[in-house]
């Protein structure tokens, strides 16, 4: 088996001597739970004093956080 010095005096070998077993386990679909929110809140954000709604709408960003704010696919979520 080759091997290979690094600077700090450690050999990191290389070849088919090393093998990575995967580690899996099996968990069922239905256990998982996903948490929805919105990223982007307007109205709490108004309602604690910060009106971005103007700021937005200077920048036309209105399309952009519905989108982020836009549906969850909770089956893809939970396959991905």
């Amino acid at each position: 088996m080759a091997t290979s010095t690094s600077g700090s005096g450690m050999q990191l070998g290389t070849g088919s001597g090393y093998l990575i077993k995967p580690k899996t386990m099996y968990i069922l679909l239905e256990s998982f739970e996903v948490q929805i929110e919105s990223p982007v809140d307007f109205v709490s954000l108004k309602r604690n004093g910060m009106d971005m709604e103007a700021l937005i709408s200077a920048q036309q960003m209105f399309r952009y956080f519905r989108m982020l704010n836009g549906p969850t696919y909770v089956n893809l979520v939970k396959d991905f």
